[in-house]
Order: structure tokens, then sequence, then C-alpha cells
């Protein structure tokens, strides 16, 4: 191990950090997580024994707290931030400082500190209300929400930082579904497994004929590893999309699959609420250049969440822990996020 192999995993207590930080730990990877822990560090802590696991508790927006931050970091995989379209809009102003001016002052940093890779998570949200074709990176864009903006005007502020010495990659997830320590049941395949399992009808929001992709958290963590391990002149200055190509759903297909796992849950169509958003993605780009394939589907995904379910570890999945919404309701009611050093021209001037 070299050095400068010490990987920063910001938001790496949330629902995709949990599977990612194992597997960077096994790859024998010293790894530094920077959360703010609104969602609580409990299943972090059995790492904390492991000398190649740190944990620092901050809120990302405030990184110039800590002058060594990047001392002998080789990777910085940027998860943190507001991570869904209700959380987003609940506070413009912290959407816009925590989504978009705090990873471009995390970033800018990074770059001048002699840090190598910085791997951006965005989002398939930024195709908005797309329509019924395949969309590639070089198709049109147009969010239709903050949280899509917010990634979108981060992509087009962070590769122009990219060059020889600092690599920048792009991934457009599609939407997350499957088991994490730290679970989240407001995401569509997970709320839907939560629901029958609970005896409860599956619910389909409107005619359901928006197209969504869907992707398994554990290929998601392998994404992220798999554009660790390029060659950087492969991934640098990149924006791919990231999904399973087999998981390209229309809602009420997706909906029809659910009920075919679980025969006895009933649907229950709510007219009323309607979801513009639509996208369809091809996923090509990244399976071609860097060799991968999604490996896990929604089955998959259900099975998992069934056995932790049966095994008592979600034993109240209406608690509110499990929604990000909810949670930054509460910490909204008591702001801890007031002046900010990542806000200063230090960083956000170019």
């Amino acid at each position: 191990m070299t050095l400068r192999e010490r990987v920063i995993v910001t938001g790496g207590a949330g629902y995709l950090g949990n599977i990612l930080v194992p597997l960077l730990l096994e790859a024998g990877k010293k790894v530094t997580v920077v959360d703010s822990l609104y969602f609580g560090k409990e299943h972090l802590e059995k790492y904390l024994s492991n000398p190649q696991f740190s944990l620092i508790e901050m809120d990302v927006s405030h990184h110039e707290n800590i002058p060594s931050l990047f001392k002998d970091v080789e990777t910085v995989i940027h998860l943190a931030g507001l991570s869904n379209d209700p959380s987003g809009d609940l506070d413009p102003n912290l959407t816009i400082q925590t989504n978009f001016l705090a990873t471009l002052s995390l970033a800018r940093r990074a770059k001048a500190e002699g840090v190598k890779k910085f791997i951006f998570i965005s989002s398939c949200s930024v195709y908005g209300a797309s329509g019924a074709h395949h969309l590639d990176e070089q198709s049109e864009v147009g969010p239709v929400t903050l949280y899509a903006l917010s990634k979108l005007q981060c992509e087009n502020e962070l590769l122009p930082l990219a060059d020889s010495k600092f690599s920048v990659t792009a991934l457009r997830f599609a939407t997350l579904f499957g088991y994490s320590p730290r679970m989240r049941f407001d995401l569509a395949v997970n709320v839907m497994t939560k629901r029958a399992l609970q005896g409860k009808s599956i619910i389909l929001n409107g005619d359901g004929v928006q197209y969504r992709p869907f992707l398994h958290v554990k290929d998601a963590s392998r994404a992220i590893m798999t554009v660790m391990g390029e060659d950087p002149c492969i991934v640098n200055k990149q924006i791919f999309n990231v999904g399973n190509s087999d998981l390209n759903f229309m809602i009420k297909d997706l909906v029809v699959l659910m009920q075919k796992i679980f025969p006895n849950a009933p649907i229950e169509r709510l007219e009323g609420n309607r979801d513009n958003r639509s996208y369809l993605v091809s996923f090509k780009k990244f399976e071609r250049i860097c060799n991968f394939k999604a490996l896990y589907d929604v089955a998959y995904g259900v099975k998992e969440i069934q056995e932790a379910f049966t095994k008592g570890e979600l034993p109240n999945m209406d608690d509110m822990k499990y929604y990000n919404l909810e949670v930054m309701k509460k910490i909204i009611k008591e702001p801890v996020m007031q002046y900010s050093l990542a806000s200063t021209p230090r960083w956000n001037n170019k």
C-alpha cells in the first residue's frame, strides 16, 4: 500500500456509505468517513477499533475546520448531501449550500492539496421528464427539482477542475434499492416491500406510466470501487450513467412485479399523486468502458429486506429514522448550520 491510499468518504454513515465502507476496508484502503451523523453512527461503530478506519463527525460544509483533512488522501468519494427531492425542497438555501457550494469548495480544496481522484455521486434525475426514449450521457438534461438541479450544476462545475493530476468522475446513479444497515424506506422498491411485509397495499401513484431506472445499493458500491480501480485516463472528466440495464421499469410494471413476489398484497392506486419525472436510461457507456455489469435484481433486494425483517432487524419500519425527509424536518427546526467556512471566497471563487 502506498502512503496516499487513504480514502475520504463524505456521507459515509448513510444508506450507501454503510455498504461501501466495508468494501473499501476489505480492499485494504485506509478509510475516513466525514459525516454529520444526522442519521446516527451505530452501524459504523464496529469499525472504530480498526486502525484503518476513522470517523469525523462534521458537516462537510465546515471542512476547513480540519486543516489536515486531506493529508495523505488519494481519493475523495463524495456521497454527502440532501439526498432526495422532498429533502431538497424543504429548505432551498440549505440545499444550495450543502449540495452545491460545499461540494465545489471541497473539490477545489482537494485539488489544491494534492488529492488524485474525486468521485462525485450524481443522479439520473438530472434527465427530468424525458419521455420514453433511451437517454445516454449525451442526451439533453432537464432537471425538474432543486435536488436534481444541484447535481447537474455540480457536474458542470466539477468536470472543468479535472486535469492530469486531478481525476474527476461523475456517476449518475439510478434509483437505489435493497437492504443497508442504515436502512431507508423512502425509496420505491424498499417502501413497496415494507408495505407488503406489513400486510398493506402496494401504492401506485397516478397512472404509473413514468419510467424509472433502478440499481441495487451493492451494485452502486461496486460501481464506485470499479471507478477507483480504473486508470484515470479512462474515467477522468467523464460522466457515467450507472444502473442495471434490466431494471428500467415503468412504475406500473414495477408494481406488477412486486405483486408477483407478494401475491397477497393488493394494489392501491392514488390518482392524485402524479410524478412528472420520467427517464428511461442507457447504461451502455459505463458497462462498455469500465466492463461493469450489475448483479442484483429486484427480487434479490426484496428477499434481503424480507430476511432482515424476519430476523427482527427492522422492528418498526414506520420509524421516522428511515425517512430522510422526516429526519431533516427535525434538524431544520433547530438549525445546526449557520456561518460556514466553506462559503468563503477562498474556495468558492474560481
